[in-house]
């Protein structure tokens, strides 16, 4: 994935590490691609305390669509995106991919969290 990330984005720093808190010093961004944080595996896999210096955040979780990991970010003043975006935006291109028919993403997002 490093190699991926680096080919397609040379002018970005990628850094690996087995520690989360470690990895996070210096980053702007700090993505959660991990289940925690998901309903039935609490927690958060950065402690707020290095979260400091970033400005945004993205959690690839949907549910809960806020998290602790979101709610200590934006405690941190982080931009944040919920993985709920996630959950949307992949249903969305996925009608469109198999449909081909035209998308009210406007009432689609309205019905999703009336329905909640």
């Amino acid at each position: 994935m490093a190699h991926d990330l680096t080919t397609s984005a040379p002018d970005v720093a990628v850094i690996v590490s087995t520690d989360a808190a470690e990895a996070a010093i210096g980053a702007t961004g700090l993505i959660n691609c991990t289940p925690v944080g998901m309903v039935g595996y609490d927690g958060t896999p950065l402690p707020r305390s290095a979260m400091g210096g970033a400005t945004w955040a993205f959690d690839a979780v949907y549910t809960p669509t806020n998290t602790q990991f979101l709610t200590d970010c934006t405690a941190e003043g982080l931009h944040i995106i919920s993985g709920w975006e996630l959950f949307f935006y992949q249903g969305v291109h996925a009608w469109a991919l198999f449909s081909g028919t035209p998308l009210d993403q406007s009432a689609l997002r309205q019905a999703l969290l009336k329905a909640g």
